[in-house]
């Protein structure tokens, strides 16, 4: 059987949450282009809910460990008494996210003799020395257009916050303050700005687009 190494954020300081904004998410059936999202036969946790921690495990935890393999997760991923330096000799996939990398540089692809997938959790492949991997026969492979609806309305969200000069503003309020004029000369209005959003963000910039 497998060894799993997956490298995920710390839980929510204030603990994991019993309780969410919203009570369903929106059903995503197929990606840009024709391209299905996966359908497995079964899952053993709530859409929705916080996978993306230690805790969360991405809901992969019973599905592996009930087909027998090693299942290690761990936010300790820097220096070389980290979780994830200690526990990489021996992995054969190793999963993490594109905000929380797991940088498998060309020493440490040296020392994981049986290391054979590395996998974005999300998009993105520049915590990886791809030719290292190259080197090494490992396989490195990402979750195509998985989060192309979040990071658009993520950029929609800084546009909006920089062109209104949102943080700025904000702090004058929380320091007791109502300075309209120190604020309202740096805001901004988008209007028929966005024609260079498709070709600077892909998918993501076309998102931004449509929606």
């Amino acid at each position: 059987m497998a060894k799993i190494l997956c490298v995920l954020y710390d839980d929510p300081v204030t603990g994991y949450p019993q309780s969410y904004a919203r009570d369903a998410i929106p059903k995503v059936e197929n990606y840009p282009g024709g391209q299905r999202t996966p359908t497995p036969k079964a899952i053993d946790f709530t859409p929705g809910t916080l996978l993306g921690s230690v805790s969360g495990g991405l809901g992969l935890r019973t599905f592996l460990e009930g087909l027998g393999h090693t299942f290690v997760v761990t936010s300790d991923k820097e220096g070389e008494n980290s979780r994830f330096e200690r526990e990489l000799p021996d992995a054969e996939i190793v999963i993490s996210q594109p905000f929380w990398p797991a940088y498998l540089t060309a020493e440490r692809i040296a020392k994981a003799a049986k290391l054979k997938l590395a996998i974005t959790a999300g998009i993105g492949s520049d915590h990886v020395d791809l030719q290292a991997a190259i080197k090494h026969g490992i396989t490195v492979a990402e979750v195509t257009y998985s989060n192309s609806i979040s990071v658009s309305e993520h950029v929609v969200m800084m546009i909006l916050a920089l062109v209104r000069n949102y943080i700025p503003s904000y702090k004058w309020v929380i320091d007791g303050g109502w300075n309209i004029a120190d604020w309202a000369w740096r805001a901004l209005m988008i209007s028929k700005q966005w024609k260079s959003a498709p070709s600077l963000l892909g998918a993501s910039g076309w998102r931004c687009c449509a929606d």
